[in-house]
């Protein structure tokens, strides 16, 4: 058992979005093809978009910094550093309105 420093991490994950072609990165802190549920630590340099994706399962999302915007067809919601939000079952992006970090956290259907 060994714990994990999000904020190290993310200090570390924000240099190297902003220095990556597509502005953001990703770092698997749990799960994989052989669970049902995955944990993502995703971090998106300010102005950078993750396009327009299914929702592969449940799936929620925690703020640790900065802030963001989901969007889906029906609207939008930011959601600010401490926030957390259930993503909705439809197509949806994600836009960093500052430099963020964010908690994804999907259980495959």
């Amino acid at each position: 058992m060994q714990p994990v420093s999000l904020t190290g991490l993310s200090d570390q994950q924000i240099t190297e979005a902003r220095a990556a072609s597509a502005g953001r990165t990703a770092a698997t802190l749990h799960g994989g093809r052989d669970h049902r549920r995955k944990q993502v630590l995703l971090t998106l340099a300010a102005g950078r978009e993750l396009a327009d994706h299914d929702n592969p399962g449940e799936a929620t999302l925690l703020v640790l910094r900065g802030r963001v915007q989901l969007g889906t067809a029906g609207g939008s919601a930011e959601i600010a550093e401490g926030e957390y939000l259930v993503i909705p079952a439809e197509r949806h992006h994600l836009v960093a309105l500052e430099d963020a970090t964010v908690l994804l956290t999907v259980v495959a259907r």
